[in-house]
């Protein structure tokens, strides 16, 4: 039985944006499935509860041995959010279990920080938006160390989004790679070129996400 992998797209994106690294994990023996959910509507708790663990309980109730992710940005926090909470209930995810996270806003978001309290942001990209900041109120940064899951960060240096005034350091036009990187316990880091809007869809990002899935690192010559 092929090992399933579950897709997570970012804020404001659809499961088309996954569909590239979804048809090349098929390729290469995974059964994924690209899930969908609204990320512009809820606050990331609802989206765990209502999109990411109702996925995991299937695969886990039809047998999977073990349950991996590739997430893209805010996917990446559902999916940290909802493992840690497995750990923490003593129903972790079952041993092998890997995740590759593309962009996560591990250490917050001074754009979520920004842009979150404004009306605008209250209609899109909506609530979640304002979860990814870097306040008291901050998910990722109130999540803790990774656990529950094996899980290596894919980060991007390329900017096409003129944000540069955020941020200090390399970024991908809307995650910086101190942010991706800022949070204990992953397994393995890796730096490409390539814009945040794009991270999933680069030929580089896919081979570095099945070498992850398949031995828990990262080609050596990532960076």
């Amino acid at each position: 039985m092929p090992d399933p992998v579950l897709l997570f797209h970012g804020l404001g994106r659809g499961a088309a944006s996954m569909r590239p690294m979804a048809r090349a994990l098929a390729r290469a023996g995974y059964a994924p499935t690209v899930v969908g959910y609204p990320s512009t509507r809820h606050p990331i708790g609802t989206l765990v509860e209502r999109f990411v663990a109702p996925e995991v309980d299937r695969l886990l109730d039809g047998g999977a041995e073990r349950v991996h992710f590739v997430t893209h940005s805010l996917g990446g926090i559902l999916v940290r959010a909802l493992a840690a909470a497995r750990f923490d209930a003593g129903k972790p995810l079952p041993d092998g279990s890997r995740a590759v996270l593309l962009a996560p806003p591990n250490g917050g978001s001074p754009v979520a920080e920004t842009l979150g309290p404004t009306a605008a942001a209250r209609f899109w990209p909506g609530p979640a938006l304002g979860d990814l900041g870097l306040g008291p109120a901050s998910v990722p940064r109130g999540l803790g160390p990774v656990r529950g899951v094996e899980a290596g960060v894919i980060a991007g240096t390329r900017r096409i989004v003129p944000s540069g005034r955020f941020f200090h350091g390399s970024h991908d036009g809307l995650v910086s790679v101190a942010s991706a990187f800022d949070v204990a316990g992953l397994a393995d880091t890796a730096v490409v070129a390539r814009s945040h809007a794009l991270l999933m869809r680069a030929p580089d990002v896919i081979a570095l996400t099945l070498a992850f899935l398949a031995t828990g690192r990262f080609r050596s010559d990532a960076a």
